[in-house]
């Protein structure tokens, strides 16, 4: 009997099985298994974790255990994400909640009253409950597509969402009311189909109500920021009036007699070292003279007096260098450059590096600022690095801003001011307790075929 193979077949019990589900379970042999008397872990798999009736009972309860883990897991990111769109944009995710409640309720009220079924047999009440109904989720679904594509503030969205839901609530209220004291015959549908009716519009209104006053907000705000920004510019070019007449009345009549006196006193000097400090101050006086007869003209509008034109920028950073050194409080400058390196710039470039190196003198106690000069394609980039303690977080943001107050702030806003006018760029690079940089862009150009103007010892200044 064991060695022997039947082959006769047993038919398999069908009773408490649905017909259909009886029908399709066929018939097996002694020596094949039916699907029903096979194995657990051939059937059934749970997130990938395969329970076997011949494994331990411990085993099977760590399978289960992580499945747990992992939906707990995909649940855990699931509400992540949800959270995370939630503080993005709170008004947009309450109208889309808004419009599926909305869609829920029709869909459910057509269910019910069998509607549907009218409309099928073309009966006109039925389109009109369709079309009435209808309106307003376009309109909410349209709301809430403006939410996701407009430039309106999303702080504003809130606004039309709660313009949705009061509207919807007086208009349901309203409603239920007049229902209450009129007591009309209408049946269970009817009275629930007017109710959703009045709801449906009632947030329409809300919705168009309140993307009315979401952007009169936005356009007010954006009017008023306009307003302060236009304030602002007026009162910073009062002050740079202010300070092109300071310049042009007081200190450029100074600069002249410095300048005077200085030709008196070389005229009458027999010593080199003292004759050498007089051309320091002949030469500083001159550059003073050059700077505000520059910005003089800048201050009338009158770009072309910027003279734009290859520059050797190595030349202007060795002699601002040479400037600092000649200072004698013993500030370390060295530049960094492959040669001469020329790039569409003028007089006042000179300018910007003085500021640069004296921002950095000013702010280290053993100063020691690093000057590189390199060209990158069509561009020049030059490098101002010190190891001073760095810029604070609070004065980052105004760095380049003119000062409210005062004499003092005015060297980096006016450096940056004057690169632009070059077609160039000047921002901070990076700052920290190692030390700061600022950086500098021009445009690159040519070596001039003649002598170059632009150097330490051949630049003259223009006249004052």
């Amino acid at each position: 009997m064991n060695n022997r193979q039947l082959t006769t077949p047993i038919p398999i019990i069908r009773s408490g099985l649905p017909p259909r589900l009886g029908a399709s379970i066929p018939s097996a042999s002694v020596g094949e298994s039916s699907s029903i008397d096979r194995p657990l872990s051939d059937h059934g798999k749970l997130l990938g974790c395969r329970l076997s009736a011949e494994k331990p009972p411990r085993e099977q309860y760590i399978a289960l255990i992580r499945a747990f883990i992992i939906v707990y897991r995909m649940r855990l990111d699931t509400m992540s994400v949800a959270a995370k769109w939630l503080r993005r944009d709170p008004g947009r995710v309450g109208m889309w909640v808004l419009w599926t409640v909305f869609t829920s309720a029709y869909v459910v009220f057509f269910y019910l009253y069998n509607d549907a079924r009218e409309i099928a047999d073309a009966e006109l009440d039925g389109y009109l409950e369709v079309i009435l109904l209808g309106i307003p989720l376009m309109i909410t679904f349209a709301a809430t597509v403006w939410m996701s594509e407009s430039d309106v503030d999303r702080s504003l969205h809130y606004r039309v969402v709660v313009w949705t839901v009061g509207i919807s609530v007086l208009f349901l209220v309203a409603v239920m009311t007049a229902l209450f004291v009129l007591d009309p015959q209408y049946d269970r549908g009817e009275h629930l189909l007017m109710l959703l009716m009045s709801a449906g519009f009632g947030a329409s209104m809300g919705a168009v109500t309140g993307i009315v006053e979401a952007r009169s907000v936005h356009y007010g705000r954006a009017r008023e920021r306009a307003r302060v920004e236009a304030r602002r510019r007026r009162r910073e070019q009062r002050r740079l009036e202010y300070l092109n007449q300071y310049l042009r009345h007081e200190v450029l009549n100074e600069v002249n007699k410095i300048n005077g006196y200085a030709d008196l006193v070389a005229t009458r000097l027999d010593d080199d070292t003292a004759r050498e400090w007089v051309e320091v101050i002949e030469r500083s006086s001159a550059d003073v003279g050059t700077f505000i007869a520059s910005i003089r003209s800048i201050m009338n509008g009158d770009t072309e007096s910027l003279h734009v034109r290859p520059t050797d920028v190595t030349a202007v950073a060795e002699a601002t260098a040479d400037r600092v050194r000649t200072t004698g409080d013993g500030t370390d400058v060295v530049v960094d450059a492959p040669g001469p390196v020329y790039a569409a710039a003028g007089d006042l470039l000179d300018r910007v590096f003085v500021n640069l190196v004296e921002n950095a003198v000013e702010h280290c106690a053993d100063p020691s600022v690093r000057i590189t000069v390199r060209t990158e394609g069509e561009a020049v980039t030059v490098g101002v690095r010190d190891d001073g303690p760095g810029i604070p977080d609070d004065a980052r943001g105004t760095l380049f801003d003119p000062p409210e107050a005062g004499d003092h702030g005015y060297g980096l806003f006016l450096s940056r001011h004057l690169v632009e006018l070059y077609g160039g760029r000047l921002e901070l690079d990076g700052t920290g307790p190692d030390g700061t940089t600022f950086s500098m862009r021009l445009d690159a150009a040519e070596a001039p075929d003649g002598p170059n103007p632009e150097t330490a010892e051949g630049r003259m200044p223009a006249a004052t």
